[in-house]
């Protein structure tokens, strides 16, 4: 008897780029030792929450109503995460809220998640036959003078503003374990000149780049392209 398919959960990560000198930085995190992402450094985010999905969520957050609930998790995760609160006022200090509760709060000062701040880069499903699968979108973030990152130490244990570079050596060396999309977003990112080539490139796309990495039969995955990439 063949086993269905597991059904993907969405999710939503968000690559939050700086300006160094001329060059980049992009933010890293490191997740605790526990669960299906437990020790990878990867980029802040996680699953898109039934809240996410509210009308109180809707009211609060703009941008594209067709990805309005995922633009919805990624700075809400961004918020809870990091601690950096992006909204129609600029980047500041989100409270420590969580959920609906920092929805609720947003929504009484008035303030709106910024969601049209976020360019879409990609979107990976998960292969058929994993155990666990993902329908995760990829959002770039160009800030230029971010606040103090204020980790959720509950989930993580360490964070970095490091070149694209300096990420995949820490990797290449052991250091720093991660997996495919944040690999290749990271390569993506290494071609990339400035946070704005980087949200040049993004836009450049057509706005709905889904990756699907196929299976070879040796176990291997077929080259990924992301925005700009030959």
């Amino acid at each position: 008897m063949i086993e269905p398919a597991v059904s993907a959960d969405p999710a939503a990560s968000v690559v939050v780029v700086r300006p160094a000198g001329s060059s980049l930085e992009v933010l890293m995190v490191r997740r605790r030792d526990r669960g299906f992402f437990g020790s990878l450094v990867v980029f802040p985010g996680g699953g898109v929450d039934a809240v996410d999905r509210t009308a109180l969520a809707m009211e609060v957050v703009t941008g594209d109503a067709e990805d309005q609930a995922h633009r919805a998790a990624a700075l809400r995760e961004l918020a809870e995460e990091t601690g950096l609160l992006v909204t129609d006022r600029g980047v500041g200090v989100a409270p420590d809220l969580r959920g609906e509760d920092l929805y609720r709060a947003l929504r009484s000062e008035g303030t709106r998640l910024a969601g049209e701040f976020l360019v879409l880069v990609s979107r990976w499903v998960t292969p058929v036959g994993a155990p666990r699968r993902f329908d995760a979108r990829f959002y770039l973030l160009a800030i230029d003078d971010p606040p103090e990152v204020r980790l959720d130490t509950s989930e993580l244990v360490e964070h970095a503003w490091t070149t694209p570079e300096d990420a995949l050596a820490r990797y290449s060396r052991g250091e720093w374990p991660m997996i495919l999309p944040t690999l290749a977003h990271l390569r993506w990112l290494a071609r990339r000149s400035s946070p704005e080539d980087a949200v040049a490139s993004a836009r450049g796309a057509d706005g709905r780049t889904l990756i699907n990495p196929r299976v070879e039969p040796d176990g291997s995955l077929v080259r990924v392209y992301l925005p700009g990439e030959a």
